[in-house]
């Protein structure tokens, strides 16, 4: 392999200051982290510099032998509890934390593990391992050219347009939904770690266990000014959907308006949030309604989950508003003009006559106006009278935004989800466990809600249960196979396998498989099930 630039992971060309990036050859990564150079798992991620730090641990840009390619090396070293030497890689615990670092430990594999499956969200980073060394854990995470979103909104002249930050912003409330129905929360939305990428899409990044999102825990916490929510700051408080809803909602204000708003803590004595005229001009209505709902001090006063947020910012006219808007326009008017009438003026009656023409004129006039703006068209259908046709229409345009429920069960999960975007008129998230199935095969859907053919708000979110295919799968044949080849076909199928006894064999070369420990091909075996295979030594003669 070419030298890598161990600040860029890319061919540094034999100089001692990367062309690249300027990294010099001769730096060293100070203590605790990791010396430059260090391979870990089995030799196969190379570490790089540190790119940043906080009280959960560090990550390291890395270079992945086996996928060629960079990566992101996250090291799990809660501050204040672990401790490394210089030059050196295991970690030390300092004496009486023992037990806490095993806590933290748990929950820190436990909360990235859970998220490396949500695998179909594009806007957060794949994880592609997961594992403990030199006494302490690690992720490997996606590596993707971006750039910082404070940069990309300076590059916009500061801020940008509702029609922009909607595209953006969208599947970005997506993503957040999924995590949450899977029990994830992220508490540290901000500007600050979100990046975007070469394409123009938001990716979610800063992901940490909870305890330094909050007070009154073993860390000092890092909370985000003006993007972290008033509980974040009270010690035991509960963080909920709700507080990341806090934290888009802001950083959706610093998109559209250049700054964040006030921490949250200086705005408990009324909430009020001052949106500048200028802004608040250019601004939907139900953008300014939902950015006042999402960031209300209290969370029992907040927009409580990321799909009625969604719904906030969805919402349009319709002509059923329109329609009441003309109705008390005009029963003002009525009200306005009604008085006794003198001798000689317009009888009562007919200023009825005159109230409901006026309604009328008002009411052809808002219908014109919503047509228009949505570039909605009459039609007629051949076998069907006009009368008909002009009330389906009519029934039609009363609630535009309503869809029926499509029938997605037997269709691929996966094909689906990558047709999924913010023009799509339901969102699929898949329920945080798989379910087997004989009817249908792996990773089709086996069940969804809501129900098919029932009417729903378009942008409706529809949960399904992805098959895991038959709870019983055939074993197949191994022997003779290397035994990277067995695990890995084994591990498809949906088994736990690992290598088991070494053991002789005249017929299987020395290094490759002879045959399972507990079962024979062809056998049986429960979706799950460990399966150890044996491996050969060779023949007990030597040649």
């Amino acid at each position: 392999m070419a030298q890598l630039c161990l600040g860029c992971m890319k061919e540094n060309l034999g100089e001692q200051k990367c062309p690249h990036c300027g990294f010099d050859r001769s730096a060293e990564q100070p203590a605790p982290f990791l010396p430059l150079g260090v391979k870990l798992q089995q030799d196969n991620y190379l570490v790089g510099r540190k790119i940043d730090n906080n009280a959960e641990g560090a990550r390291y840009i890395g270079y992945s032998q086996t996928m060629h390619a960079p990566v992101i090396i996250h090291e799990f070293m809660p501050a204040g509890i672990c401790g490394r030497a210089k030059g050196k890689t295991n970690v030390v615990i300092r004496g009486g934390y023992e037990e806490r670092y095993k806590e933290l430990n748990d929950k820190f594999l436990s909360y990235y593990r859970n998220i490396a499956r949500m695998r179909e969200l594009t806007a957060v980073a794949l994880i592609f391992d997961i594992f403990t060394e030199n006494g302490v854990s690690y992720t490997v995470e996606e590596y993707y050219d971006s750039i910082p979103f404070t940069e990309f909104i300076e590059r916009r002249g500061g801020s940008v347009d509702w029609n922009t930050a909607r595209q953006l912003f969208m599947p970005l409330i997506s993503a957040l939904s999924s995590l949450h129905a899977a029990g994830i929360g992220h508490y540290a939305v901000s500007p600050e770690n979100i990046s975007v990428t070469t394409a123009g899409k938001l990716r979610l990044t800063g992901f940490a266990i909870d305890d330094i999102r909050r007070s009154g825990t073993n860390f000092e916490p890092e909370l985000m000014d003006g993007c972290a929510a008033m509980e974040q700051y009270m010690d035991s408080a509960e963080l909920t959907e709700a507080t990341d809803i806090y934290g888009f909602t802001a950083t959706l204000f610093y998109a559209l308006t250049g700054k964040l708003p006030e921490n949250s803590c200086d705005r408990k004595p009324d909430g009020k949030l001052p949106i500048p005229t200028a802004v608040f001009k250019r601004l939907p209505s139900h953008v300014v309604t939902a950015l006042a709902g999402g960031l209300q001090v209290s969370p029992k006063s907040r927009i409580a989950t990321f799909e009625e947020m969604r719904s906030q910012l969805s919402a349009a006219p319709t002509v059923k508003a329109m329609r009441t808007e003309a109705n008390r326009s005009a029963m003002q008017n009525q009200a306005a003009n009604h008085y006794t009438p003198k001798k000689g003026s317009i009888p009562g009656y007919m200023w009825g006559i005159l109230s409901v023409l006026m309604c009328l004129l008002i009411l052809a006039v808002a219908g014109v106006m919503w047509i228009r703006s949505h570039n909605f068209s009459l039609s007629f259908i051949n076998n069907t009278t006009a009368e008909e046709s002009v009330e389906s229409s009519a029934l039609e345009s009363v609630d535009p935004d309503m869809i029926v429920i499509p029938d997605l069960v037997g269709q691929n999960y996966n094909e689906i989800a990558s047709k999924q975007n913010t023009e799509s008129d339901y969102i699929v998230i898949k329920a945080n466990e798989d379910v087997f199935s004989e009817k249908y095969k792996e990773g089709e859907i086996a069940e969804q809600s809501p129900e098919v053919d029932t009417k729903a708000n378009k942008k409706v979110t529809i949960v399904v249960k992805v098959s895991k295919g038959s709870a019983n799968r055939e074993l197949p044949v191994v022997a003779g196979q290397s035994v990277e080849a067995a695990v890995s076909s084994l591990n498809e199928l949906g088994f736990i396998a690992s290598p088991g006894n070494y053991s002789a064999s005249d017929t299987v070369e020395a290094g490759r498989v002879i045959g399972y420990e507990n079962y024979n091909a062809g056998d049986m075996a429960p979706y799950g099930a460990k399966i150890s295979i044996n491996i050969s030594t060779g023949s007990e003669t030597s040649s």
